[in-house]
């Protein structure tokens, strides 16, 4: 199966209250058994809350944060009994995949059912990402997303939850839950509410853990590499610079701690991604990765330091700054907030200046990657942001869910350079969500219709129109306006020249272990190469993970003149044959060009310091 590389995003939930805070032995009491994992299948047994109703209806969530489509953890339930005190089986009816009706409800006093893994799934329309999902592999390592393994009974969703696990005692539990370590085999997590324990999830695996403190934060790494190729260690010296500019940029950390829950699969790992996606999930207090395994040191930095800075930003929204849809979140018919743009298009700005300004990136990098949010922004149709946000989860909005990272950003970019701008540097979007931080924090919800008015009363009347236009409106961002402001042109097109072997795409075949050619005919490079090809040597240096980088970007992207010789093979049984090509300068039309000015106007270099000036 071929596998390509792209990195999903997504945002956890914003739980009101304190992710530390002990609750009391009241409300539900879990028991999870992963001692004794039969055909894959986990043992939830729940002793409940009473319950006042003569029906209550016990709910698997549909949809959790962060995922924005269907997700009916419900489907991955089986065996479903409910009994009263006596052990009495009472009649249960299931409505639908996420709903279990129970008849004579005030007599009931125990839930159990068997919990199948999702990352084991079939891998289609319906599969659920893996930051959100469950695995169960017995004696090796759970991940633990609660959200997965049991819900809660309407009505009674805010009642305390203790959570007691029977481990393996050669297994760690890496969570930012209230945790009690009981015994070697068995540990208590506690939560003060469903919402609270869904926002915290669980990673069970040999331990390999590093730490550090910044900002008055203690920051935890926790890391589960099926081939033992990272290690916490490594992980923790790529998030310490990110963590200290996040100090600088903020002044303090936001929260006491934060955990970085990380697994890792093998390339050619059963649980890797057949469509190539990977990414994380941000929760309050962590958050979660599902990244593949890099022997190449420099693209794992790389990898980890780009998806981590976005979720390591949730931090301030939504966790500070949320919505009573978000702060609220109703797990089975959920109403969704308007401002995506503010909870995952702002992070995202947000993220990648924190990584020019804290010298993690240069600001040639800064333009183009602002540059390609641009490009990839244009694969959707131009809407209303806040629109598109309140339909998230319905056609045909539901598939435009990734143009909130590419629009959100540059929306968040345009955003900054007009506050800076209005308020003649005195002002940016970095103190305005610090302001709204102080106003709401955790615990308190903004109303989702109130959020713009009170952008606009903390900066200036005229950031209404920016919203009026561009936000909740549906009209084009000015770029070339908006970018000039700080001494970056930009053109729709633009001729150039550039140098190159003509078309040429390359993928990994994870079963043969080979770079496959892609997207290309003999007659579209200049190798000869035909699409399926397996390129095994790049100028007598053989091709593998841990070079691919290193050896296939300049056949991709030529610098020099230089000619390059091939070893390749068309076809497994083919005798493995070389060529030499030399790139070629080529006349094209480049769309969407951002350059720097080579002579900015004072005015335009004063903006452009401001916005991306390093951290003191």
């Amino acid at each position: 199966m071929m596998k390509t590389l792209y990195l999903a995003l997504g945002l956890g939930l914003a739980a009101a209250g304190s992710a530390h805070a002990q609750s009391p032995a009241a409300g539900y009491q879990i028991t999870l058994d992963l001692q004794h994992v039969t055909n894959d299948q986990v043992r939830v047994t729940i002793d409940t809350p009473p319950i006042k109703e003569a029906q209550a209806i016990y709910v698997m969530p549909s949809v959790v944060p962060g995922s924005y489509s269907k997700k009916d953890y419900g489907r991955f339930v089986t065996n479903f009994k409910a009994l009263d005190k006596k052990g009495k089986s009472l009649k249960v009816k299931q409505d639908g995949p996420d709903l279990f009706v129970i008849d004579k409800a005030d007599k009931l006093a125990r839930i159990e059912y068997l919990v199948d893994d999702t990352w084991d799934a079939k891998q289609d329309d319906e599969f659920i990402f893996q930051p959100g999902g469950t695995n169960i592999d017995a004696g090796k390592s759970f991940m633990l997303n609660h959200y997965g393994f049991y819900g809660y009974l309407e009505g009674y969703k805010m009642q305390p939850y203790q959570v007691t696990v029977a481990k393996p005692a050669e297994l760690y539990g890496a969570t930012s839950l209230a945790t009690e370590r009981k015994s070697p085999t068995q540990d208590v997590f506690t939560a003060s509410s469903y919402v609270t324990l869904a926002d915290a999830p669980i990673l069970y695996s040999r331990p390999d853990t590093a730490s550090f403190a910044t900002g008055g934060a203690r920051i935890s790494v926790s890391v589960m590499s099926e081939n033992g190729l990272v290690k916490a260690a490594q992980i923790k010296e790529v998030m310490r610079p990110m963590a200290e500019a996040l100090t600088k940029f903020f002044g303090k950390m936001p929260v006491p701690e934060y955990h970085f829950i990380m697994y890792f699969p093998g390339i050619g790992s059963p649980l890797a991604s057949k469509n190539g996606g990977y990414g994380a999930m941000e929760h309050s207090y962590s958050s979660v990765y599902f990244l593949p395994e890099m022997p190449d040191a420099d693209r794992l930095q790389s990898m980890v330091q780009e998806v981590a800075s976005h979720e390591f930003l949730h931090m301030l929204a939504p966790l500070n700054i949320h919505s009573r849809e978000i702060g609220e979140f109703d797990f089975r018919n959920p109403k969704m907030s308007q401002h995506l743009w503010l909870y995952e298009g702002v992070t995202e700005y947000i993220a990648q200046l924190v990584q020019v300004r804290g010298g993690l990136i240069t600001p040639e990098e800064f333009r183009k990657r602002m540059k390609d949010k641009i490009d990839n922004s244009e694969k959707y149709k131009t809407v209303s942001f806040t629109e598109m946000s309140r339909n998230i989860l319905v056609p045909p909005y539901k598939d435009m869910y990734q143009n909130v990272y590419e629009k959100g950003a540059l929306i968040g970019l345009l955003l900054d350079i007009r506050i800076q701008e209005l308020s003649q540097g005195r002002q940016s979007l970095r103190d305005v969500l610090l302001a709204l931080r102080e106003k709401y924090g955790p615990n308190r919800s903004f109303e989702d219709s109130e959020l713009i008015p009170e952008i606009v009363a903390l900066t200036n009347p005229a950031i209404q129109q920016f919203f009026d236009q561009y936000v909740i409106g549906n009209q084009s961002l000015p770029y070339a306006e908006y970018l000039s402001k700080i001494g970056w042109n930009y053109a729709a097109v633009a001729p150039d020249k550039i140098l190159a072997f003509g078309r040429l795409g390359f993928g990994y075949d994870a079963e043969k272990q080979q770079f496959k050619v892609l997207e290309t005919t003999p007659e579209q490079n200049a190798f000869g190469l035909k699409e399926g090809d397996a390129v095994l040597a790049v100028n007598g240096t053989s091709l593998s993970m841990a070079n691919a980088e290193k050896l296939l970007r300049p056949l991709v992207e030529p610098t020099t003149r230089a000619a390059v010789k091939l070893r390749f093979q068309s076809g497994a049984k083919a005798v493995p044959q070389e060529r030499q090509a030399t790139p070629q300068e080529f006349e094209v039309e480049l769309k969407n060009v951002v350059e720097t000015a080579p002579t900015p106007t004072p005015a335009q270099q004063a903006l452009r310091d401001q916005v991306l000036k390093p951290l003191a």
